[in-house]
């Protein structure tokens, strides 16, 4: 049964990888596909558009391992990021230090969302 599955994830079970000619972050979980975050390329600039986690494996804090994932891998590799995702839009409201990888002529939502915020 899915509700028994429910329940804080196991990060060492979780496995993210970058898939750049598929434009998007796989997560796999105990082994399979759990979730990804589609992006496009614009030089070094990622265009964050969507994180979709497989409806079994929602409620347990895989999208916030995923984004931080993400984020963690595009700081490390000098990256910015433009924003249409609202996941990762709360993501980085949740916790700011992820703000500075937002490019500011290009922050995609970022900017209406800390606008109406």
């Amino acid at each position: 049964m899915a509700s028994e599955q429910q329940g804080p994830v196991d990060e060492e079970e979780v496995e993210v990888t970058d898939n750049p000619d598929s434009r998007y972050y796989e997560l796999r979980y105990n082994g399979q596909t759990a979730g990804m975050l589609v992006y496009e390329t614009v030089g070094a600039r990622r265009v964050l558009t969507h994180t979709t986690i497989k409806e079994d494996h929602r409620g347990r804090g895989l999208s916030r391992v995923l984004i931080r994932f993400v984020l963690e891998d595009l700081a490390a590799k000098g990256a910015t990021i433009t924003n249409y995702c609202p996941v990762v839009d709360h993501f980085i409201e949740q916790h700011p230090e992820y703000e500075k990888l937002i490019d500011p002529g290009h922050p995609g939502n970022w900017s209406r969302a800390r606008a109406t915020g």
